[in-house]
């Protein structure tokens, strides 16, 4: 999984744009990003502090965790149901 597929996704769940800065930082937001040192990094922005930071080894590992945990957001908050 990339960012654009991460992208796809989060909107078919659907979590609002505003909520996720993909490929990028911004404040009240989950940001997910690769940074120069190589790893990539899933937090949430708040004050300008990275909160429950998590560094992945690559793209995929970062896109698949902030999924799962956006998704696990969407089940407990009743807005996804089973088929």
């Amino acid at each position: 999984m990339n960012l654009q597929g991460l992208g796809t996704a989060l909107d078919d769940i659907g979590i609002e744009p505003l909520v996720v800065a993909l490929g990028s930082r911004d404040e009240q937001c989950w940001c997910i990003h690769g940074t120069p040192e190589g790893p990539w990094q899933v937090y949430w922005m708040e004050r300008g502090q990275k909160n429950h930071l998590v560094e992945l080894p690559d793209e995929s590992a970062a896109c698949e965790l902030l999924l799962g945990r956006l998704t696990y957001s969407q089940l407990v908050a009743g807005r996804l149901t089973r088929r």
